[in-house]
C-alpha cells in the first residue's frame, strides 16, 4: 500500500505538469465549411509551434481516485487550479496555484486546500515551496532530469500534438467562429501510446520491480484541440481519460479531467528565480 500511496503522489504531480472545459460551442462542417482540410490546419499548427519561445497558461484539472480495494480501499478528489509561464530555451517554468482534495467516500470533512509555487530553470534546478512551513525545496540534482524532461514535454505543445499524429484521422474536424476544433473519443489497447509515455515518466522514481505499462488499462480518452483560424496557436487542450493499474498486487483508478488555456505567446525572455530562493532552499533528502 506504501507503494501505491507513492503512486498516486507521483502521478497527481506529474498530470499536473502535463497538462498540464471549454464553453465554446463548435459546429459541424456541414453547415460552416473549412477551407483548409483536417491535416493541413494540423500540419499548420505544429509549423507554428517551431516560432513558439514562450507561453503562459491557465490549467484545471479534476481527479477522482480509488486506490487499493477490500477495507483498504480508499476514494477520494483532488482539484487543481494553476497558472503557468515557461520559456523554451533555456527551459524555465513558474507555477503557482493550489490544490485541494477531499474525501468522496463521505466523511463528511472539508476539502483541504493547499497552495502550490515552483521555480524550475535547467540550469538551476527545481524548487517548490512547502506551504506548511513557508520553507522553499529544492529536489536532488539526481531527479532534476527526469523532471526537466517531464516539464519540457508537457510544455511543448508541439511534442504534444506530434503525439497526437498517428490518429489524425480518428479526429472528427468542427470548428467555431475564431477556431478549429479537433476531438478524439478513443478507448482500447491503439490508444494506449497517447498517455503511457506521461505515465512511464511518473513511475521512473518509484522504482518498482515490474513496468506499471504492463498492467495499464486505458477505458477512455478524450482530447479536444482548439486550433486559432488566423495565427494557428494552439489555444486550449482538453484532455480526459479513465484508466486503471495494478500496483505490486494493488489496484490504483483513476478518471482526469484537464484543461490548459494559453493565455499567451513570445512575450518572455527569461522567468528568474529570486536569488533568495536559491541561497536558502533545503535540498530535499529522502
Amino acid at each position: 500500500m506504501k507503494t501505491l500511496w507513492k503512486v498516486v503522489g507521483i502521478s497527481a504531480l506529474a498530470f499536473t505538469l502535463a497538462a498540464c472545459n471549454s464553453s465554446a460551442k463548435p459546429t459541424k462542417n456541414t453547415t460552416n465549411k473549412s477551407e483548409l482540410t483536417l491535416e493541413q490546419v494540423y500540419n499548420k499548427a505544429v509549423e507554428r509551434q517551431e516560432n513558439i519561445t514562450s507561453a503562459s497558461a491557465t490549467m484545471e484539472m479534476t481527479q477522482h481516485t480509488t486506490a487499493g480495494s477490500g477495507e483498504e480501499a480508499m476514494e477520494f478528489s483532488i482539484d487543481s487550479q494553476m497558472t503557468m509561464d515557461v520559456v523554451v530555451d533555456p527551459m524555465a517554468m513558474h507555477l503557482s496555484g493550489s490544490m485541494s482534495m477531499s474525501d468522496i467516500a463521505g466523511t463528511g470533512e472539508e476539502p483541504a486546500s493547499m497552495p502550490l509555487e515552483m521555480y524550475m530553470d535547467q540550469n538551476k534546478g527545481f524548487f517548490m515551496k512547502d506551504m506548511s512551513s513557508d520553507i522553499w525545496m529544492k529536489f536532488p540534482d539526481s531527479d532534476f532530469d527526469d523532471i526537466l524532461a517531464q516539464t519540457a514535454s508537457s510544455a511543448d505543445t508541439k511534442e504534444q500534438l506530434a503525439q497526437l499524429k498517428p490518429f489524425i484521422n480518428d479526429f472528427t474536424f468542427e470548428q467555431t467562429d475564431d477556431a478549429y476544433v479537433l476531438t478524439l473519443e478513443a478507448e482500447g489497447e491503439r490508444f494506449k501510446k497517447l498517455i503511457e509515455e506521461e505515465v512511464e515518466k511518473s513511475m521512473q522514481s518509484v522504482g518498482l520491480g515490474e513496468n506499471p505499462l504492463d498492467q495499464l488499462q486505458i477505458d477512455k480518452i478524450h482530447y479536444i484541440v482548439y486550433i486559432d483560424k488566423k495565427t494557428f496557436d494552439t489555444t486550449k487542450m482538453n484532455m480526459d481519460f479513465d484508466l486503471k493499474m495494478d500496483i505490486e498486487g494493488e489496484t490504483l483508478a483513476m478518471t482526469t479531467a484537464s484543461v490548459i488555456t494559453y493565455t499567451a505567446f513570445n512575450h518572455l525572455k527569461t522567468i528568474d528565480i529570486p536569488q533568495e530562493i536559491i541561497d536558502n532552499a533545503t535540498v530535499i533528502d529522502y
